[in-house]
């Protein structure tokens, strides 16, 4: 309020708890032209509330400690078409940058706009590779100067890019693909949920069956049955969380990220021993 900026840098955490912010917080964010958000994954239930509230662009950042998004990334631009109210994308390519979406199993193929892949990165401030790791070298970064990020998404046909989730996060049950994020931000939508996360469990019969660790609104009475329900009207069926778990809170690590094999491990047993459609 005394030095009246007008440009401020928070990684999500910090919207979420001005979110949450006493009365008056916004004469004290009101000369504030836009918010730089990166360093995690904002949730679109979060940045929408934040919007409703403040009404200030947030900049929404994507890029990696391999790219450096000021260098080669995107990000949600204040005053792009497409981009006000869009609370699911990470915005255009910022800079020098390229960004295509590939085909996992063989990143030689481009794929169309709409079509989930894995998303490449290309730009000067790409690193040349991981010192002395030839290996994961090799796999990751391409001759042609591409960054294979391990992250899932797609482009819109004008070009904003849109992250589903991590390459390794995918659950694939009986041959159809889920993405953990996408049912994520279904759950979210409940009145009663607080914060959720979605994991793989492994399945003799399909390979892998997703389950949902959910945390509830304080006071709320909130059942399996009921989160049950609530997916299957809004989501195709396999889809749906064959389980789900109440929790207090979610594992999360530096910039909101999820720690969802830590989930995977600490309800393995829970899970294994319960009988799942």
């Amino acid at each position: 309020r005394e030095y009246r900026i007008t440009v401020l840098s928070g990684m999500p955490p910090v919207i979420h708890s001005l979110c949450n912010a006493p009365a008056g917080t916004e004469e004290d964010l009101s000369s504030v032209r836009v918010i730089i958000s990166g360093g995690g994954q904002l949730l679109p239930t979060i940045w929408e509330a934040f919007d409703q509230r403040y009404a200030i662009p947030v900049a929404n950042a994507y890029g990696l400690s391999e790219t450096v998004v000021v260098g080669t990334g995107t990000v949600t631009l204040p005053g792009v078409p497409g981009l006000r109210g869009n609370f699911r994308s990470v915005g255009v390519p910022v800079g020098y940058s390229e960004v295509k979406i590939v085909d996992p199993a063989d990143p030689a193929i481009t794929l169309p706009p709409g079509e989930n892949g894995e998303v490449a990165l290309r730009g000067p401030s790409v690193a040349q590779g991981y010192w002395g790791l030839t290996g994961p070298t090799a796999e990751s970064f391409l001759p042609d100067g591409w960054f294979l990020s391990g992250d899932i998404g797609h482009q819109d046909t004008g070009g904003i890019l849109y992250i589903t989730d991590r390459k390794k996060d995918m659950i694939i049950m009986s041959g159809w693909k889920i993405y953990p994020t996408e049912v994520e931000n279904v759950i979210l939508t409940h009145p009663a949920v607080r914060d959720a996360a979605v994991f793989g469990h492994p399945d003799e019969r399909r390979g892998e069956i997703p389950v949902a660790a959910v945390v509830p609104e304080e006071g709320a009475a909130l059942t399996e049955a009921d989160l049950i329900a609530f997916c299957r009207e809004r989501m195709a069926g396999y889809k749906v969380p064959r389980a789900v778990i109440l929790v207090e809170a979610l594992p999360r690590a530096h910039g909101w990220k999820l720690m969802r094999r830590k989930l995977r491990e600490d309800y393995a047993g829970w899970i294994s021993g319960q009988t799942l459609s």
